[in-house]
Order: structure tokens, then C-alpha cells, then sequence
């Protein structure tokens, strides 16, 4: 198992569920895009006429530029995802570091890795909760879901890229450490070694299903462990 990391330079994590304990109101932010939607009278159920993972901005364009009304698409955009923040940031005064995940941040460094968080949330997000517990100075390079379009946030392997590229690394140097499908996708899109915890969505079945190489840890702060001889 160790062989397989020789290669790495940096670790990367995912934060709420993963590194972090948070509080956020998953049913009220998976039913913003809906509600700003119907207020502009953009019928939800017609824009999104099948399931995603994660549901993308494309189908609001595609629907906007159909009906004569592309010029909304920013517009709208934005206000999703001010509305999505605001949700995100509403309990982060809550916000507690796993066990491990403070004290991993530096024995990484202390290893000659690079140290990064990769999240799905806004970055003004990340950056309130990462200050709430103190550890924002314990990474190298931190990137929410708004450093580039949209659809490129993760499950999209084009995360993974721009999060190695923010750390001078290439994908396949980065183990990403997270706890649920969409941050295994995006690393194994990318060509990223991945690892998944147990404190978040991702349980030791689920994991050994979707993938038998990933590495299956307790806590996030536990990939330390991959790097000792």
C-alpha cells in the first residue's frame, strides 16, 4: 500500500464531513436553485427534467437561451449562489476539526507534503469555517466550488486539475481524502489517489464497492498513517 504513495506530494481533503464537523441545512440548500428558479418564473420542473448527482447550471442556460432569455443566466447564477452561501454560512459558527485533523495538517508538512482543501462549498464558506477552528494557516491552498465555472466543481475531475494546479502539483501526486461519491469521482476522474473516511457519507461497504484500491480511514487526520514506514 505504501509503494503506491511514493509518487505523492500533496494531500488534499475535502471539508465538511471530512475534516471539518459542520452544521448545514442540506434540504434548504439543495432547494435554493428551485425557489430562485420559480421566483423568476423559470419552471424548475422543465429545466431539470432527470437526476444528476449534483445538479448543474447548464440546464438553466440551455432552458434561459431556448426562451429567448439568455441574458438572465449571470444573473440568476449569482443570486443561486449567494443564496447557497448565506445557507452554508448560517451555522458555521458550529464548526469543530474531527480528531486528528488539526495535528495532521503539520505532521504532513513536517513530511515534505503540500497541504490543501478542496470543497464543494463557496470559498467564502471555507475560508469562515476554516477561521471559526483555526486551521486555515495549516493549508497551502484552499478552493471552494466558485474558483472557476460552476460546472466544473466536483464530482468533475476538472476540480481535481485546477486544485493540483493551485498546488504546483500534478493530479496524480495528490492522495484527496473525502467522504462521500463526489469527491471520488473528481479524484479518480483526474487521475488523484483517494482515500475515504468514515465520519461522513461514506461507509467501509460503500467504499469497498465503488473501488477496491481506496484507501479506507476513520478519520481524515489518519492518512499520516500511509506515509510511515
Amino acid at each position: 500500500m505504501i509503494a503506491m504513495l511514493d509518487g505523492i506530494k500533496a494531500v488534499g481533503f475535502d471539508m465538511d464531513g471530512t475534516f471539518l464537523k459542520t452544521h448545514v441545512d442540506y434540504s434548504e440548500l439543495g432547494a435554493v436553485d428551485r425557489g430562485i428558479l420559480e421566483s423568476r418564473g423559470i419552471p424548475f420542473d422543465e429545466v431539470y427534467t432527470r437526476e444528476f448527482i449534483k445538479r448543474p447550471r447548464w440546464p438553466i442556460k440551455d432552458w434561459l437561451e431556448s426562451h429567448g432569455r439568455g441574458d438572465e443566466f449571470d444573473a440568476v447564477s449569482g443570486e443561486i449562489d449567494a443564496a447557497m452561501t448565506a445557507v452554508e454560512k448560517e451555522y458555521v459558527s458550529e464548526a469543530v476539526p474531527y480528531p486528528k485533523s488539526r495535528e495532521c495538517l503539520a505532521e504532513l508538512r513536517a513530511m515534505g507534503l503540500k497541504t490543501g482543501l478542496l470543497t464543494r462549498g463557496s470559498l467564502e464558506y471555507a475560508e469562515a469555517a476554516l477561521e471559526v477552528t483555526g486551521t486555515r494557516d495549516g493549508f497551502d491552498a484552499v478552493m471552494g466550488r466558485d474558483h472557476s465555472s460552476y460546472d466544473e466543481a466536483k464530482p468533475s475531475p476538472a476540480a481535481m486539475r485546477q486544485f493540483a494546479s493551485l498546488l504546483g502539483v500534478d493530479p496524480s501526486e495528490i492522495l484527496y481524502v473525502g467522504d462521500n461519491i463526489t469527491d471520488y469521482m473528481s479524484a479518480h476522474g483526474a487521475g488523484a489517489q483517494f482515500a475515504g473516511v468514515l465520519t461522513g457519507r461514506g461507509t467501509e461497504e460503500k467504499w469497498r464497492e465503488t473501488d477496491p484500491s481506496i484507501y479506507i480511514l476513520e478519520y481524515a487526520g489518519d492518512c499520516v498513517g500511509l506515509f510511515r514506514s
